[in-house]
């Protein structure tokens, strides 16, 4: 059997290297210009250090264009500056939210008319034609249930997304016992918020109609309009069959997409350029912790996981395998709340599999409504260092924010390989971004993001939405200190000197360089973590 393994092994391995001979003659992508939702580092930097996975250079607009948490971007200038730079890339993905209105939470309000985001996707549509030469992706969001939390409307934010969904649900059954709640919940959001709430979100749906009209009219190589935080039920349902119905009557066909979440677009869209670039299309073989769970409908979004996936792995550029001996590598998921006999035997074949040196990628969307990962995956994999062996690790936030994280990683992986990426920057890049969502996916949320509410719960002029001046000051210096232990904790247990080849050299991790922990907003939800891997051959020392 171990014979019939290797022969395998070395088949593939042959097929592989004529596939990245051809596709090395397709490969076209050097630089792709990324305008993202906003300066978060989930909008941007993640694609960077996806794309960075295979020498592609993910550059934005200058930051102090994108605008910060509540200040918006500066679309206009953002637009001229498109206009000068465009064509310096080979391929953009443009978030409209941005375009059009200044950023995600510059959307969820009402500063820009619908009149000003108009001409500004005019202008869009008149850059886009001056420079063809770009091939152009695009996202959009679906408006959210709940505007953004700040401090001013704490106090009414989530009774206003109650309110919003149950006259959804009450339009929707003519269920009259909904009437009474629905009143007390008025009662408990300032009058004129409604009126800006539904205002706000018929402007948004009139603007994504328009952006279809673009679509059909100009080379945009694909659109995918991301659903943010939802439920079952709410305004987004009946906006997004007017959207569908406008897209099958104008015969937009597979340019114009769904998926769960926004934050992960951009990666999606990045893993779709280069797969588009070497006409790719890799094969995922998914593996699911519960089939029962696949079936359910995870915290925040609108539809099964496994669906959620499906448009994943669709907008990446891949495609779910049929055949489970044909595949280009294989995605373990883990489900919400999977019951206890299937996660044991999930835990099992994944640890073996990546034991084996199998290409394995794992999400992990047992989030719960914290977006947490479950621990009992993460310690699988910390044994033994298996971690360091996988494709692409995910677990943040929400199911389609994990899956659409893990998926573009992997793909790109695979497809730098093809590419004849120089390897010891392609294994370095990726163990990098291991590392970094080990640390920045799981230690941050379970663990520091929790230190840091609890610090800001006991200042009398802080809140969990904002915080500032010493406040602030004194909440990043924690989550500086206990996020720099635990990635040197993390980078001790799983890559420290763990050895790997590049080309017919071997390497060895012995260090981190030039670390940066901040908050990037003026709030604990998230934050920004960098530092850089040292690499030494075996013989001598070197570092890219």
């Amino acid at each position: 059997m171990v014979r019939g393994f290797l022969v395998r092994c070395l088949a593939a391995a042959v097929v592989l290297a004529a596939g990245a001979i051809h596709a090395h003659a397709a490969q076209s992508l050097d630089r792709v210009l990324l305008v993202p939702l906003d300066d978060r580092p989930a909008a941007w930097q993640f694609a960077q250090m996806i794309g960075d996975i295979a020498d592609v250079e993910v550059e934005t607009p200058p930051l102090e264009l994108l605008g910060h948490f509540t200040y918006p971007g500066r679309a206009d200038d953002i637009l001229d500056w498109l206009g000068e730079h465009l064509g310096e890339y080979d391929a953009a993905i443009l978030s409209t939210d941005m375009l059009a209105y200044g950023g995600l939470i510059a959307s969820r309000t009402d500063r820009t008319s619908q009149r000003l985001a108009e001409a500004r996707l005019k202008k869009v549509a008149q850059v886009l034609e001056q420079h063809k030469g770009t091939k152009i992706y695009a996202f959009s969001t679906l408006t959210r249930l709940a505007p953004t939390a700040v401090k001013e409307n704490s106090k009414w934010r989530l009774h206003l997304a109650r309110f919003v969904a149950m006259r959804t649900q009450y339009h929707t059954t003519g269920d009259k016992s909904l009437l009474p709640k629905l009143s007390n919940l008025r009662s408990l959001i300032p009058p004129q918020e409604v009126v800006r709430y539904d205002a706000i979100r018929a402007r948004n749906h009139a603007i994504q109609l328009q952006i279809l009209d673009m679509v059909e009219k100009s080379d945009l190589g694909f659109l995918v309009f991301g659903q943010d935080d939802a439920q079952l039920v709410g305004p987004h349902v009946s906006e997004i069959q007017a959207l569908k119905r406008k897209i099958e009557r104008d015969d937009t066909g597979p340019e114009a997409q769904f998926a769960s979440g926004i934050d992960q677009i951009a990666n999606l869209l990045l893993s779709r350029s280069l797969m588009d670039s070497l006409a790719w299309t890799p094969k995922v073989r998914v593996v699911f912790a519960d089939e029962q769970g696949k079936l359910k409908v995870a915290f925040y979004e609108a539809e099964p996981v496994d669906k959620s996936l499906m448009d994943q792995i669709v907008g990446s550029g891949a495609r779910q395998s049929t055949d489970p001996n044909d595949f280009d590598y294989t995605l373990y998921v883990n489900t919400p709340d999977p019951r206890e006999f299937a996660l044991d035997a999930f835990l099992r074949s994944l640890q073996s599999e990546v034991d084996q040196g199998m290409p394995i990628a794992v999400a992990d969307v047992n989030l719960g409504n914290s977006g947490t990962a479950d621990s009992r995956v993460f310690e699988a994999l910390m044994q033994g260092g298996r971690s360091s062996r996988l494709l692409a690790y995910a677990g943040w936030n929400t199911a389609g924010n994990t899956m659409g994280t893990t998926v573009p990683a992997a793909n790109v992986y695979l497809a730098s390989r093809r590419a004849l990426v120089d390897p010891l920057h392609r294994e370095t890049a990726l163990r990098k971004f291991i590392l970094h969502r080990l640390v920045n996916d799981y230690e941050y949320h379970r663990f520091v993001r929790p230190q840091a509410y609890s610090l800001i719960d006991s200042m009398p002029d802080a809140t969990r939405e904002e915080a500032h001046g010493d406040d602030l000051a004194k909440v990043d210096d924690l989550v500086r200190e206990e996020m720099s232990r635990r990635l040197q904790l993390r980078f001790d247990q799983q890559l420290k000197g763990s050895k790997f080849f590049a080309g017919n050299q071997e390497y060895e991790v012995v260090g981190l360089r030039n670390v940066d922990i901040r908050l990037p907003w003026p709030r604990a939800y998230e934050v920004l973590l960098k530092f850089g891997l040292e690499i030494e051959p075996v013989h001598g020392r070197t570092g890219p």
